[in-house]
């Protein structure tokens, strides 16, 4: 079992409008999906066959119908209920545009932050890899990720997120880190502009605390360093893109169920690439086509360098 943490889970709400284009009005009809990196990340692993519970912070209708909508899917939701009312997120996808609109969420309050802390001290030990994904609320102390990877120092952390909270976090030590080049290259305040630069800029933010880093490279693939500094270089097949929204959550997944499976380090990256791949080529955020995962995994390439 896994343990997924969305501490700023979303309504997600998708548009798909071909002409959209500023200062103009639009009619289109909305798809909603239960939302935030975490969510994205387990419902993927649901799919793989995987039991997750989830946890983090919901509150008020939004977050009634998040619960709802994971609990459908065999997510056991094990979130704490705030009344801050749960934020949505908007994504307008145009003809080869992506426009988002993320609201920041609501402040939590210091009494559901001590609850949600007292949960993650009880109850991650019963988890060999622990998932946490996206940002945090208002009222969310910055260093809330590095405090969360100290307490789960024993087990497989993966963490995925960005800005002051992968600063701070990567400080606790986490298993794992999955920045693209764009965060790669914030972290460490100066462009990359060659792979050998590429390559140092990941060996340097590894030094920084992380056991293992994956660097996301888009189309070109990525770069992963692990435990003995072993390095390898992963190619990964064009495909005709509809959704790219979440395929990082899908990334994710496959990577922790490679993990919790006890698969090879080529096998896990092969399945995360195949699983973050399969979710662009969905229309559906944070969703995966088995068939489809088994096809790309063969079509992955990973190269030790």
């Amino acid at each position: 079992m896994i343990l997924t943490i969305t501490l700023n889970p979303a309504i997600d709400i998708r548009y798909e409008i071909d002409n959209f284009e500023i200062n103009s009005i639009f009619r289109g009809k909305a798809s909603k999906t239960a939302g935030g990196k975490g969510l994205n990340v387990s419902r993927v692993l649901r799919l793989l066959g995987e039991n997750v519970e989830a946890s983090g912070f919901l509150g008020g209708n939004s977050g009634d119908w998040i619960s709802s909508k994971i609990e459908s899917i065999g997510i056991k939701d094990k979130f704490i209920k705030t009344d801050a009312e749960t934020r949505s997120c908007i994504a307008i996808l145009g003809k080869g545009t992506q426009t988002e609109i993320l609201e920041p969420g609501e402040k939590v309050s210091t009494n559901y932050i001590d609850k949600f802390l007292e949960f993650f001290k009880n109850n991650f030990d019963r988890f060999e890899t622990i998932c946490i994904s996206g940002s945090a609320p208002q009222g969310v102390q910055d260093d809330i990720y590095k405090v969360l990877c100290e307490i789960a120092n024993n087990k497989k952390v993966i963490l995925d997120t960005s800005g002051k909270f992968l600063l701070k976090g990567i400080e606790g030590n986490p298993y794992l880190i999955k920045p693209n080049k764009e965060e790669l290259e914030g972290m460490l305040g100066r462009e990359l502009l060659t792979f050998s630069e590429l390559l140092e800029g990941a060996k340097e933010i590894k030094n920084r605390g992380c056991k293992n880093l994956l660097v996301s490279l888009g189309k070109d693939g990525a770069i992963f360093i692990d435990e003995k500094n072993d390095i390898y270089r992963v190619s990964i097949p064009k495909v005709n893109i509809k959704n790219p929204v979440g395929s990082g959550d899908s990334t994710i997944a496959g990577f922790a169920y490679g993990l919790n499976e006890n698969k090879s380090p080529e096998e896990t990256l092969k399945l995360a690439m195949a699983c973050g791949i399969s979710n662009a080529m969905m229309d559906e955020t944070g969703n995966i086509d088995l068939d489809v995962v088994k096809e790309l995994f063969n079509k992955v390439k990973v190269e030790k360098i």
